[in-house]
């Protein structure tokens, strides 16, 4: 396959749409793989994109549970419904600020997405994610939330979400170093501060540090990847970051260009990857294989170089990221590689499995995969190829041949757990995450099939556990292999209502109200109704619902309804809540000084739900002081809102909401 020419495969993959392919054999249709499925591709035509993709991102809507992939291309950032990952759909795309380039950076904080560019004069967009739960009719042309314009180009943009502050690199200011961007309050971006001692900054990894380093826990700490150097800065003050340790890359190792890079899951050693030593130092004649380097930074002060890991390809490689025990690798020409490291402080890693985007050749060119994702909960991994399109994969190192449990007063589970790529044997089976349950199994010495028996789960309290399956090595390192387990010692109970709240007034000019009542941790889903009698013998709305909400597109005309709800688990079903009523009305002008602000719960936790009998169309939020820490405009208005608190430091705010101001607390 290595042998059709790269013209030809371009092409011909662009001409097409991928479904699911496993990999079998070593090939996934066209592409070369080991213990990599594909589960779908979509053409540069399918995602809207003339020229390229760039990189890839992923986020999760905390309303719907959906999943979702964000592609950079070269004419803006496309978004693309990935909870169906064999089936994906292209929502729509949120241009470029300026004009198309080659290059294009993104990354997500509080429900919201950053993008960086090479293209002149482009700032940061910030794009509300929220938006993409509410398509109903794709491809949509999106617009920006917010805009940031302190600087002009970006090579790639970095997101701390323990602090929230976005470090954007080689941009126009700094002297190419730093550009350090407070983002907490997403919808109003401002400088923070920079460092430009060290001069251009390509990429760079951010750490609220809890390593090994004792005298740096608790700082926040920037690797920049600064082409010849590899530079630790203390960023812990904004307005006065500096250098702690550096690591004169170009004097002392045969290299080419410090890329990017990733710390590992031991917290003591980083990865970089080299963009420009297998082009320069090796050709397409004489094998100079893909290089990983390895850096020991146990002691943050005196960053040591340990060595290198040398594959079987020649492509350059490009992006790394560390995911537990491995490192996935987008690497141009030979896609992307999967890298065991759990012998890293031994100074090596081994290739577990891979996916060839690119099987045309290896060669050390500017071509093939750009950039990878493996964080979903899904365990999927997003990826581009750069002058193809967006391919969306699935390894299956390690496989359970059952990942999700509903279970009802059941004493035990048994499924197997298949190991195809070659670990570190041997593997004894442990549990983590799962009070009072214990595990049986055989030890597994190479790839292969261990059955698992997991007993004690009668004496488990009922709830919903996401514990780990832990494959434990003779050396103190575990692989880690989620899943999901929900167990009912019990039947479900009745929720609580809470909005709409019982007697509420809704307008029936909303574009939609929220539906919430309290979470039941027994439970698996929830059974939502509103009647237009009180017998509920006159059914308009019903649902079988996952959360402990329910956004309702409103339809209804004038008049009184009734609501409720019932939880269900594999025990079975709860009785029916109590019943609320809510009277659909229109609102005046003249009637505005009757209507009601209400706000709960209140001191809040992780969010503040807001009701009101008017229409909401403009939010904000203020501390004590005065300043601002949240504003919304929203054009088309809402009768309720659900505003996350999670970013907001505990103290008083003022809420107001169209004038009217109601005080309240975070936790």
């Amino acid at each position: 396959m290595k042998k059709i020419t790269a013209f030809f495969i371009a092409v011909f993959i662009a001409s097409l749409s991928f479904s699911q392919s496993p990999c079998v054999d070593g090939m996934a249709g066209i592409y070369p793989c080991s213990h990599v499925d594909l589960l779908a591709f979509m053409p540069l035509s399918d995602i809207g994109s003339p020229a390229n993709t760039n990189d890839v991102w992923g986020w999760v809507s905390p309303v719907s549970g959906k999943e979702y992939a964000l592609v950079g291309c070269s004419n803006g950032t496309a978004f693309v419904d990935i909870s169906n990952p064999v089936a994906p759909v292209y929502l729509g795309k949120l241009p470029t600020h300026t004009v198309n380039s080659l290059w294009r950076d993104i990354e997500t904080y509080n429900n919201y997405c950053f993008i960086g560019s090479e293209a002149a004069g482009h700032g940061l967009q910030i794009f509300d994610l929220m938006l993409l739960d509410a398509v109903t009719t794709a491809p949509v042309t999106f617009t920006e939330s917010a805009y940031y314009g302190g600087f002009g180009k970006s090579h790639t943009i970095t997101i701390n979400p323990q602090t929230g502050f976005c470090y954007c690199s080689g941009t126009n200011t700094f002297e190419g170093g730093l550009h350090i961007v407070d983002i907490s309050n997403p919808m109003n971006p401002v400088l923070a501060g920079g460092f430009a001692a060290d001069g251009y900054t390509h990429d760079c990894y951010v750490w609220s540090y809890d390593g090994p380093d004792a005298s740096f826990t608790g700082k926040e700490l920037v690797f920049a990847c600064n082409e010849d150097e590899l530079t630790v800065v203390d960023v812990t003050d904004k307005t006065d970051c500096f250098a702690i340790g550096s690591y004169d890359y170009g004097g002392s190792v045969t290299v080419g260009y410090i890329h990017q890079g990733w710390v590992t899951k031991d917290k003591s050693h980083f990865l970089i990857d080299d963009e420009l030593d297998e082009m320069n130092l090796g050709n397409n004649s004489i094998p100079y294989g893909t290089r990983t380097h390895i850096f020991d930074i146990e002691n943050l002060t005196d960053v040591q170089y340990v060595g290198f890991y040398e594959g079987t390809s020649t492509a350059i490689d490009h992006n790394l990221y560390v995911k537990d025990q491995f490192v996935y690798e987008s690497n141009y020409r030979s896609g992307v590689r999967v890298l065991d490291a759990v012998h890293v402080s031994e100074g090596t890693l081994h290739e577990v499995g891979f996916f060839d985007l690119f099987p045309a050749n290896d060669f050390a060119q500017f071509s093939g995969t750009w950039s990878n994702y493996p964080y979903l909960p899904s365990g999927v991994n997003l990826a581009t190829s750069m002058y193809n399109g967006f391919f969306i994969l699935k390894p299956t190192i390690i496989a359970l041949s059952q990942s999700t449990w509903d279970l009802c007063a059941t004493s035990e589970i048994i499924f197997n757990v298949q190991v195809n790529g070659d670990l570190a044997f041997p593997l004894n089976v442990g549990i983590q995450g799962l009070p009072g349950a214990t595990v049986v199994a055989s030890q597994l010495n190479e790839p292969g099939i261990i059955s698992v028996t997991i007993s004690g789960l009668n004496t488990v309290s009922s709830g919903n556990y996401y514990p780990d399956l832990l494959l434990q090595t003779n050396f103190g390192e575990n692989y880690a292999v989620p899943f999901d387990i929900h167990v009912a010692n019990g039947l479900a109970v009745a929720p609580l209502l809470q909005n709409v709240p019982d007697n509420a007034f809704v307008s029936n000019t909303a574009t939609s109200t929220l539906f919430e009542w309290s979470a039941i941790e027994t439970s698996t889903a929830y059974q939502f109704e509103i009647s237009a009698n009180e017998e509920f013998t006159s059914i308009i709305e019903t649902q079988s619902l996952a959360q402990n909400l329910y956004l309702m597109t409103f339809t209804l005309p004038d008049g009184v309804y009734f609501w409720r709800v019932k939880s269900l688990n594999d025990c079975g079903e709860s009785p029916w809540s109590t019943t609320f009523q809510f009277t659909v009305t229109v609102v005046g002008v003249n009637e505005v000084s009757k209507h009601d602000l209400r706000i709960y719960p209140n001191p809040a936790e992780d969010f503040l739900s807001i009701a009101s009998d008017q229409i909401i169309r403009n939010i904000s939020v203020s501390d004590l002081s005065g300043r601002i820490v949240f504003n919304r405009l929203l054009q088309n208005g809402v009768a309720s809102y659900r505003l996350e608190t999670t970013s907001l430091s505990p103290g008083i705010y003022m809420l107001n909401v169209d004038g009217k101001v109601k005080r309240f607390a975070k936790h």
